[in-house]
């Protein structure tokens, strides 16, 4: 069941929908002059961060990773955002820990309400996305301590064990790279929206907004780096599992080998249709066959030494 909250500062007011519903989009119907396909895709998920922009508003949708921590996978939660001059409305259905305690701050605290006195609402957006976006970076730390650990483990002969660790973190640079791809050109558009709508007291001079850009383009150079590091991680697991595969299939080649012309000694010796057959009436004939046999395999053995494939 959807939850509405509302907030109000001085100039403008902040509605936060939890979980919406068919019912909470009609209260935004009924109260607001919204594009109806803004509000139906409020009600299912999206799977692009992108930002559509009117007159008298702009409908941004903001994906975001979110990190499971029983099944250890990255994947989006969604926040839309209708912004105007006199109101930021925010819907999700995902549970955002560093949005939903700002908003609660914000709720009790009349102190901090006071600090957004401005006449229009973008310095209370600016705030939710710097702190929705410092939300990311505890994640790529996380990756990059899974790569270090896939490292380690890979050089203490783990090989096989990192084989589907690799796969999962792999998994997970991919999402997250995937659900970071458009951010930097949005709120691009975001910021060209603010700065030449008359709704908004936002100047070209207000360059806080491009910290935002900042924290995108560091966040998708460093998903850039882990990306090429995890693939060469698992190119070089490959290798090691080959080389141990192919170290055994050389000792089990040369046992093969070697076993060979013992084997067919044994057999020839082992007939007995030929009454002829050498040793066959000799006291010793046994301990022949062995030393025969015995030669060839020390024989087998000082030419793969010679060969150097032992």
């Amino acid at each position: 069941m959807a939850k509405i909250q509302h907030i109000g500062f001085k100039h403008f007011e902040w509605i936060n929908i939890s979980r919406p519903d068919n019912e909470s989009i009609h209260f935004l119907r009924q109260n607001f002059k919204f594009h109806p396909l803004d509000l139906e895709e409020c009600l299912s998920p999206n799977q692009r961060t992108k930002i559509d922009t009117y007159d008298d508003y702009c409908f941004l949708v903001i994906i975001l990773p979110i990190y499971n921590r029983k099944t250890r996978e990255i994947k989006n939660g969604e926040i839309d955002f209708f912004i105007s001059k006199k109101f930021i409305i925010s819907l999700y259905r995902e549970e955002f820990p560093v949005f939903n305690e700002h908003f609660r701050l914000l709720e009790l605290s009349t102190d901090l309400r006071d600090k957004y006195n401005d006449h229009s609402p973008e310095r209370l957006l600016y705030e939710i996305m710097n702190k929705l976006l410092l939300y990311c970076f505890p994640m790529i730390d996380h990756l990059i301590t899974d790569c270090d650990n896939i490292e380690k483990a890979i050089f203490a002969k783990k090989e096989e064990k990192m084989i589907s660790e690799i796969l999962l973190i792999r998994r997970n640079i991919t999402d997250y790279r995937k659900i970071m791809q458009v951010h930097k050109n949005t709120l691009k558009k975001l910021i060209t929206f603010l700065k030449d709508s008359p709704m908004f007291i936002m100047k070209k001079t207000d360059i806080y907004f491009e910290s935002l850009i900042d924290y995108t383009k560091e966040i998708w150079d460093t998903l850039e780096n882990l990306k090429e590091r995890i693939e060469a991680l698992q190119q070089t697991n490959e290798s090691q599992i080959s080389y141990h595969l192919s170290s055994i299939m050389k000792t089990l080649t040369m046992i093969s080998v070697m076993t060979f012309p013992l084997s067919l000694i044994a057999a020839i010796f082992g007939m007995n249709t030929v009454s002829s057959m050498p040793f066959i009436d000799n006291a010793f004939g046994f301990w022949i066959i062995l030393i025969i046999m015995s030669s060839a395999a020390l024989f087998m053995i000082l030419f793969f030494k010679k060969r150097r494939w032992m």
